[in-house]
């Protein structure tokens, strides 16, 4: 799972937080505490979210029940953050899996911290662009190509095709196509970022229009029907 999707915490250290963990497991499957376990992965940035149930809690790894999709899911990433009201601080929890089978729909977690789930602080849905698409912002004397990475109603980020310049400033236009559709809409530029491929990726807020935010409302919608389909299927979509 991407580290852009959370934000590891350190309550006390780390022995003491996974301690506290391992006992809100415990205390779970001995019924003293309501089950109310989740787990979250993501899909082409789409959130992938079940109720899990705990089977059994040893020394320092979790079993658990987990819907077909999840375990499809876990089986890719080897990692999930999981969900419960009984965390300390209203904090999630990252963990590593020792073991999954899809087939029996179950999974060994161990490896447990606190985490910040990012993306619950998002004001909208993001989903992840499939195939290389042309993107072009304009501001002043200033072009910057690439192509398109995710997009959300109110962002886009996008893997430029060369450097960034030194400074981007101001208001510009973002255009690209959707859904054979030419968008241009305002957008600024935010920030910029180093790839684990050391390419530049250029992050921007758009302020599209009505029309233009009803074609980006689609394409994500297509794109979340087409996530859990694959899922279905028992594809998992890179």
């Amino acid at each position: 799972m991407a580290h852009d999707h959370y934000q590891l915490v350190t309550i006390s250290d780390g022995k003491s937080d996974a301690a506290a963990i391992m006992q809100i497991f415990t205390g779970i499957f001995d019924g003293r505490l309501k089950g109310d376990v989740r787990l979250l992965n993501y899909c082409n940035e789409v959130p992938v979210s079940y109720a899990a149930t705990v089977k059994s809690v040893a020394s320092d790894s979790v079993e658990l029940s987990i819907h077909e999709h999840q375990a499809q899911l876990l089986k890719q990433s080897n990692s999930t953050l999981i969900r419960s009201r009984h965390f300390d601080k209203g904090l999630g929890v990252h963990a590593y899996a020792a073991y999954v089978n899809v087939a029996k729909q179950a999974v060994i977690l161990h490896n447990f911290a606190y985490a910040q789930v990012k993306a619950e602080r998002r004001e909208a849905v993001r989903v992840r662009v499939g195939g290389a698409l042309p993107v072009q912002f304009f501001c002043d004397h200033i072009v910057i190509t690439g192509a398109m990475i995710d997009i959300s109603a109110n962002g886009v980020s996008i893997l430029a095709s060369s450097p960034l310049p030194a400074t981007v400033e101001g208001a510009g236009l973002l255009s690209f196509n959707l859904l054979d559709t030419p968008l241009t809409m305002p957008a600024t530029f935010v920030r910029a970022k180093s790839t684990e491929g050391n390419q530049q990726m250029a992050i921007f807020t758009i302020a599209p229009d009505r029309i233009t935010d009803a074609v980006i409302g689609k394409f994500i919608y297509q794109r979340q029907v087409e996530v859990i389909s694959a899922l279905k299927e028992g594809l998992y979509m890179d």
